[in-house]
């Protein structure tokens, strides 16, 4: 069955295409969604996360995640590339990850924007490491009201399943929070104090169930297919529009090459960061900061040894402040050395580091598009564009202190192993290639419910909508901005549906 007609077409199935659909869907209960998705389905229960699998079963979804590389087995790290990581050199394996894809048309290397991305029901959301932290204050959005800021992420935190302390009871856990609290806390306000991660889990007799979009849709995976459906492996190859109207979008079936168009009243592209852009670029709206501004959070890692005991379950975290003394994110959690690709003899308790670095959103940083070349999905292909300069450079190198500070804190950096910062874009939280803006003065794609500048119908989502310079995990953050989009649609448009009738 095709579908040629909709109320709203959301493309896109990830955490912020699900939760357009979710509060359209609460507020507007007559809406008929379609939600597209250029990858298979790749779980038997729509949406469910990856690690809720068996290890075969994990296995095969990430096979069937890959897009242009679906089915391909990636190489499993060498020992070259292993020693290049412990000694803090590129390590060429950190470019071949189970489950994604480099969607990036540079060659993947150390100077390459690692443009990684999914393709599968759920997007991100099946495959994300479920870290659910508020944005700090500075981090915000300073032209949408506080109160109504603070509602949405809260609301984020329900659709997200967001747990603020899934081990209580974790003594060497808390027993870290202690001594890092004890350093880092003084002057802090109490939301910024050092405290356990809040992930999207919810912790049984049996272990751990990692929410993906499934826990965002929640009963509208089993509505009737005329209400809401999801189209799996078929990709949008344009949003219609006229006159600064979305009258449809341009689909194509990635199993057979079929195409229709499907007419819809609004339009939502929640395509990511990357493949948001280029849609909208391949559709032929390209105001000017359409993929400019990308930035991401530059990753360092570091492993540490302590002598607080084990198993340290629990995920601490330090948030970022909002003074300049700060502008880090840090996540500690204990690791098994069972867990390395090759045996390191360690002594002592494991524990990993990852900090997060906030980087400047610059207009010169930006995606660029080859029309002349199409991608897997028939769009134009694209290159990234961003260089570190000065400021990222030192940024980084006080980070990369910040982490040998930790590690001496709470016991010793392993030896053998340097503190390394992975190549750009790691972090998967790319940002400000669809950004928000308070007025449309040529540097901002959408307004503060992600309406595209120019267009009453047409909605963005994803990280890269994001105008800030941030150093947090990005998810509760872009959730609570598609829950104002969504709501913001449903009022608009339930408001005259009505009055039609």
């Amino acid at each position: 069955m095709i579908t040629r007609s909709a109320d709203v077409v959301i493309v896109g199935s990830g955490p912020t295409g699900s939760t357009y659909a979710r509060i359209i869907r609460r507020d507007w209960p007559e809406a008929r969604i379609l939600m597209v998705e250029a990858g298979p389905k790749a779980t038997a229960r729509t949406g469910q996360h990856f690690d809720t699998l068996s290890d075969a079963e994990r296995t095969a979804a990430r096979l069937m995640a890959q897009g242009p590389r679906r089915g391909e087995t990636y190489a499993p790290i060498t020992r070259e590339e292993w020693e290049a990581r412990k000694a803090g050199k590129h390590d060429h394996s950190l470019q071949r990850r189970p489950g994604l894809f480099f969607a990036n048309t540079d060659t993947p290397d150390e100077k390459a924007f690692a443009g990684f991305a999914a393709a599968s029901v759920g997007g991100m959301g099946v495959q994300w490491t479920s870290g659910c932290p508020h944005p700090s204050k500075s981090e915000r959005i300073s032209f949408i009201d506080p109160d109504e800021m603070e509602a949405a992420l809260q609301l984020a935190d329900s659709l997200l399943g967001a747990n603020k302390h899934p081990f209580p009871g974790d003594k060497g856990s808390e027993e870290m929070r202690a001594r890092l609290g004890a350093v880092f806390n003084p002057g802090r306000p109490e939301d910024r104090k050092v405290q356990p991660m809040p992930l999207a889990y919810t912790v049984t007799e049996d272990g751990v169930i990692t929410h993906g979009t499934d826990h965002i849709l929640g009963e509208m995976v089993d509505e009737p297919e005329d209400m809401f459906r999801i189209l799996p492996d078929t990709a949008c190859r344009r949003v219609l529009h006229e006159d600064g109207r979305a009258t449809g979008v341009e689909l194509v079936s990635m199993n057979s090459g079929e195409t229709w168009q499907v007419e819809a009243g609004t339009v939502v592209v929640a395509a990511d960061s990357l493949h948001g852009p280029q849609l909208l670029y391949g559709s032929g709206i390209r105001p000017e900061a359409l993929g400019r501004n990308i930035n991401d959070h530059f990753l360092i890692n570091r492993f540490l040894v302590t002598d607080i005991e084990g198993p340290l379950t629990s995920m601490s975290w330090i948030p970022r402040t909002d003074d300049a003394a700060f502008p880090f994110s840090v996540t500690i959690h204990g690791n098994d050395p069972a867990l390395f690709p090759f045996p390191e003899k360690i002594e002592g308790t494991l524990v990993g580091m990852g900090l997060f670095v906030a980087a400047d959103p610059r207009p010169e940083n930006r995606i660029v598009f080859d029309e002349d070349t199409p991608d897997w999905k028939g769009l134009p292909s694209f290159s990234i564009h961003a260089p570190i300069n000065e400021v990222d450079a030192e940024r980084i190198e006080n980070g990369k202190a910040l982490a040998e500070k930790i590690a001496h804190t709470l016991g010793a950096p392993v030896d053998g192993f340097a503190t390394t910062r992975v190549p750009t874009g790691s972090s998967l939280h790319y940002q400000g290639t669809l950004r928000m803006g308070e007025v449309d003065d040529g540097t901002s794609v959408c307004d503060r419910f992600s309406r595209v500048w120019g267009f009453e119908n047409l909605h963005v989502a994803g990280n890269g909508v994001i105008p800030t310079v941030t150093a947090t995990n990005p998810t509760p953050f872009i959730v609570a901005l598609a829950s104002i989009g969504a709501a913001k649609i449903a009022a608009e448009r339930r408001t005259v549906a009505r009055a039609t009738v």
